[in-house]
């Protein structure tokens, strides 16, 4: 018997009538190092919860089959014996608080433990320490920025020490260097705890080095595939695609040359380090880089600008003196470390924030002197947390409000909510209440309602958060779209690949003040401000550089 172990485990939810985790049969070893893959939607969070023991013992959920952890049904814990034995980090890392600072957060689920004062504070500093949140350990949880707080759940995940760590997600807020950081700390406890992980995960490229093995579930139900994570890529990179599951860029581009046979691999390469050496091996020579979109010439005129715009919480400077103007037809990328102020800023375009100086401008027309309701017929804002923009009880109803707030008609919103429900592969879902999707769905809902409106700017906070590489896609290729037609868009993102591949225009935020405000190609040029930011520059945009010379008679 596998140390977890589930057989034929299924879960259904109260009022589904389909699993939201169909059957699935999996066995993991102790100490394993595991990456779980699949589509959006397809159970993988549920999973988490059911091995857990969540599932069924604190969430109403039909469980069937079976499933054991270390020989003994998770459902049989108590809730101490459970958090012992099984730690997650949740998709959404403010559904775990409970407390109102860091460091009480941490020491709340330590004192549940009955743990003496002395090793309470050990694992305290030392969870503070890895997470590198010592300076943050008294500040107030609902201050901090997504990246922040999804720093501070992996600080209570790691001073609780239990056996398996299960984290969903885990660097979906977090800025490019702060997710290297928080994966290499995961698997430095691994092997020095010998500790079991199970991480789902939807960006590859940096968590494939630290990953054993990787399982693909189907959503039809099942594992569809598995293996060795270079064996696994190399095997099947057509399935996953055909399964609108996320390839790490490095592999794609390698499955793709060696499938039109101008090379042949020595090392199936997975990182950008070993194309490198497999390049360097083969006599190919490194040349130049793929351009960035072309920025769109502006508008002669501003449509949106901030004059100094400054703003505090709880007298601590966020942001300081930001200047700086959005045109029609531009695609912007708002971009930073985490804690940089770039939510705060979103909400201070979007009117949910009053400055504390400064001022907002709508086609020069001051903040000040714009009705709220005029004010968000220009300005769509999608939130960090899908859950805050939620006010119907259905799916359906999510959709059709904005439109009947409009006066469109009956017909053209039968039609325009069937097709954004296709586009957004939200068919099923749609008698489902908006708070029972998975986070992926959540965000894809929230952007969907977010176009029936309209507006001339559109202001995304990481639109593409837990979202497969189909819906991915989908959603950025409508969004595309929309700014061929003149819209602005905005979007705050740390996906780099992402930023080269959609955006003509950056915006780096760094320390509460604008760094840089220019075209996208110039930015990933400057590698001393990316280094500055805690960014890396796309993947891509470095495997570009070499694809000339596989067309070279010597390569072929």
């Amino acid at each position: 018997m596998s140390y977890v172990e589930t057989k034929e485990m299924s879960i259904t939810y109260p009022l589904e009538q389909h699993a939201s985790l169909p059957p699935v049969s999996v066995g993991i070893e102790k100490g394993e190092k595991i990456l779980i893959l699949g589509a959006s939607g397809c159970g993988k969070s549920t999973l988490a919860l059911a091995l857990q023991g969540l599932i069924p013992r604190s969430i109403d959920a039909k469980r069937s089959g079976s499933v054991t952890v270390d020989g003994t049904d998770p459902k049989s814990w108590t809730a101490k014996q459970a958090s012992s034995h099984i730690g997650v980090l949740f998709q959404d890392p403010q559904t775990q608080f409970c407390m109102l600072t860091v460091e009480d957060e941490i020491i709340f689920g330590l004192e549940n433990l009955g743990l003496s004062k002395e090793e309470i504070k050990r694992r305290l500093e030392e969870s503070l320490a890895l997470t590198n949140l010592t300076d943050r350990r008294h500040d107030a949880l609902q201050t901090l920025s997504g990246g922040l707080q999804q720093k501070a759940a992996f600080a209570c995940l790691l001073a609780m020490d239990a056996n398996t760590l299960i984290v969903d997600e885990p660097t979906a807020n977090l800025d490019p260097e702060s997710s290297k950081d928080l994966l290499q700390c995961l698997a430095d406890v691994s092997e020095q705890k010998n500790k079991t992980v199970l991480c789902i995960e939807h960006k590859l490229d940096d968590v494939l080095p630290i990953i054993d093995r990787v399982i693909a579930l189907s959503s039809s139900g099942g594992v569809f595939a598995q293996g060795q994570p270079r064996t696994f890529f190399q095997q099947n990179t057509s399935l996953l695609q055909d399964a609108g599951i996320a390839i790490p860029e490095v592999c794609e581009m390698a499955f793709k040359l060696e499938q039109e046979g101008l090379v042949t691999w020595g090392c199936f390469p997975l990182t950008l380090r070993e194309w490198e050496a497999e390049c360097q091996r083969l006599g190919i020579q490194k040349t130049n880089h793929m351009p960035c979109p072309s920025e769109v010439a502006a508008s002669s005129e501003p449509i949106l600008e901030t004059n100094a715009l400054s703003f505090s919480y709880r007298k601590q400077p966020v942001l300081q003196h930001v200047t700086f103007s959005l045109h029609r037809g531009q695609f912007v990328a708002l971009t930073g470390a985490n804690g940089s102020g770039k939510s705060t800023l979103f909400q201070l375009l979007s009117g949910i924030y009053t400055p504390a100086q400064g001022d907002v401008a709508l086609h020069g027309k001051s903040r000040h002197d714009i009705s709220d309701s005029d004010w968000m017929q220009h300005i769509g804002y999608v939130f960090q947390n899908p859950e805050h923009q939620f006010i119907c009880d259905t799916v359906e109803e999510e959709l059709t409000y904005g439109l009947k707030m409009k006066g469109t008609s009956p017909a053209v919103i039968a039609s325009q909510v069937d097709e954004l429900l296709e586009t957004f592969s939200l068919t099923a879902k749609r008698a489902a209440n908006p708070f029972s999707l998975s986070q992926g769905q959540k965000r894809r809902l929230s952007v969907a309602t977010m176009l029936t409106s309209d507006q001339d700017i559109l202001l995304l906070d990481e639109p593409t958060f837990g979202q497969d590489e189909a819906n991915t896609t989908a959603m950025m290729d409508l969004l595309l779209a929309l700014h061929r037609r003149g819209k602005t868009i905005v979007m705050i993102t740390h996906d780099m690949e992402l930023v080269y591949q959609y955006a003509d225009h950056i915006l780096l935020l760094h320390e509460g003040t604008i760094a840089y405000d220019g075209p996208t190609d110039a930015f990933f040029e400057n590698t001393t401000l990316l280094k500055q930011a805690h960014l890396t520059p796309p993947i891509n945009r470095e495997l570009a550089g070499w694809l000339p010379s596989f067309q070279k008679e010597e390569v072929l």
